[in-house]
């Protein structure tokens, strides 16, 4: 059996039931749309090929494929609405012959990787032509029931709207995702006749299969959540209470503590460790990954950067594309900016603003300072106050600042600047010219008090 696969992502609908007036894969669910999930757990297959079928405001379906930017992906258009079956006649021509096709409903954006793999696995163990995937939902209401032998073989698929009060009896229900050779759905895709309501139904391949002499298999899906449609208002708000469910679920499995997991937000991509302690109102974006023994306490936002292990983000804190070393501490009200590079030990501290910039191990830069385009050594040691001057209006310029070097309070560093090995700065200087190792700069006016002075008095 062929190990290619090509995946067919149906998104042509549109929510009419929602009154939204968009595609329904363009919704969002906690800050990620049904088409992003969907695409994110497919591309995890590594498939050959995956063609995503737009309908309704197709360019919105589009235009978001093209920013996901995911490898061996392209759209095919359903200019006309005719059901399921119509929208994978769409997509067939553009499959490779020599491959399985998973076809995926996208407005089920909780399959995730493991179920799928674990459904692959199973129809290439059976060596099966066309398989589905069942469940036996609570409430089987608005799923298609599943008809079966004496022999419990498949039959056949009977959507809702067309059930009688016998079949509406049924509990196992349609899960949406159909695994099958593509040799013979090419074969067999244009034998689906337009039913009563004048849609094509993807799920009438089953009848025709069997019909043909073939067996449908089918893969028992024990937890229906992951298999949930978006179809309603009622499905839409479930829909955000179940991904904060899943979140919940996976951080117990790893033995994360949530101060409070309605508060917290987590994007697909995170990665999280073990052993690790989350505040209420974080928030983890993009590419971003926390290693165990961290630390995050509440308000804290940290975006495509990667935390080291035993590493402390007090309250406040912003971390964008930056990397934390371990036992490094950040905040309370620090801002690190991209290309942020601390080490492990290093601490910076409240009201810091740290940019493109490299900070080394066990160094400190407790307060009210800016340090930017730097690239700085091991145990400094930056006082309150203190401002790399790294842009000129037209350029940025570097500050490289040696190892064991004393920065004192209120210093201004003009660069480029280069701050030798365990030199020292007095306070309030300001510095533009290199300083020797072990050496001290300092720069200040005289002092001048001037006797029985009188301010001017206000009007």
């Amino acid at each position: 059996m062929t190990s290619k696969i090509n995946i067919v992502l149906l998104c042509a609908g549109k929510s009419s039931r929602l009154r939204f007036n968009l595609p329904k894969v363009i919704l969002p669910i906690n800050g990620k749309t049904l088409l992003e999930r969907s695409l994110f757990n497919l591309n995890k297959l590594s498939p050959s090929k995956i063609v995503v079928v737009a309908g309704f405001k197709k360019d919105l379906v589009i235009n978001l494929v093209n920013q996901l930017d995911y490898p061996n992906i392209e759209c095919v258009e359903q200019k006309e609405q005719l059901g399921t079956g119509h929208a994978l006649k769409k997509a067939s021509s553009l499959l490779d012959e020599n491959s399985v096709s998973l076809i995926v409903n996208g407005d089920t954006p909780f399959i995730d990787f493991d179920t799928i793999k674990s459904a692959l696995d199973d129809y290439k163990k059976n060596k099966s032509v066309f398989t589905i995937a069942t469940s036996t939902p609570a409430s089987p209401f608005g799923y298609g029931r599943i008809l079966r032998d004496n022999e419990k073989q498949i039959l056949d698929i009977v959507e809702e709207r067309d059930c009688n009060s016998q079949q509406r009896l049924i509990k196992e229900v349609n899960s949406g995702l159909y695994l099958i050779s593509t040799e013979e759905l090419k074969k067999y895709i244009n034998k689906i006749k337009k039913n009563k309501n004048s849609e094509y139904y993807l799920t009438d391949l089953v009848n025709i299969f069997v019909r043909n002499g073939m067996r449908v298999d089918s893969i028992p899906i024990k937890d229906e959540r992951k298999f949930i449609n978006i179809n309603t208002f009622d499905d839409y708000r479930k829909a955000h209470d179940l991904d904060k469910m899943f979140i919940y679920e996976e951080c117990i499995k790893k033995n994360i503590f949530l101060a409070d997991p309605n508060s917290f937000q987590k994007d697909l991509e995170v990665k999280l460790s073990k052993n690790i302690y989350i505040g209420a109102n974080v928030i983890l974006k993009g590419d971003t990954e926390i290693k165990e023994n961290v630390r995050i306490e509440s308000n804290a936002y940290i975006s495509n950067s990667y935390v080291g292990k035993g590493a402390l983000i007090k309250p406040y804190t912003s971390i964008e594309s930056s990397q934390i070393g371990p036992d490094a501490q950040i905040g309370p009200f620090s801002n690190l900016r991209p290309e942020s590079n601390i080490k492990n030990k290093a601490k910076i501290g409240n009201f810091v603003e740290v940019k493109k910039s490299e900070v080394g191990p066990e160094s400190k830069v407790p307060h009210l300072s800016y340090i930017g385009d730097t690239k700085m050594g091991s145990k400094v040691n930056i006082g309150a106050g203190t401002i790399t001057c790294n842009y000129d209006g037209f350029s940025k310029h570097k500050t490289n600042i040696g190892d064991n070097v004393f920065v004192g309070s209120d210093t201004m560093l003009i660069a480029p600047i280069k701050l030798g090995k365990g030199s020292t700065t007095g306070a309030g200087s300001v510095l533009s010219s290199d300083i020797p190792e072990h050496s001290l700069a300092v720069t200040r006016i005289k002092e001048k008090h001037i006797k029985n002075w009188k301010r001017k008095p206000k009007k």
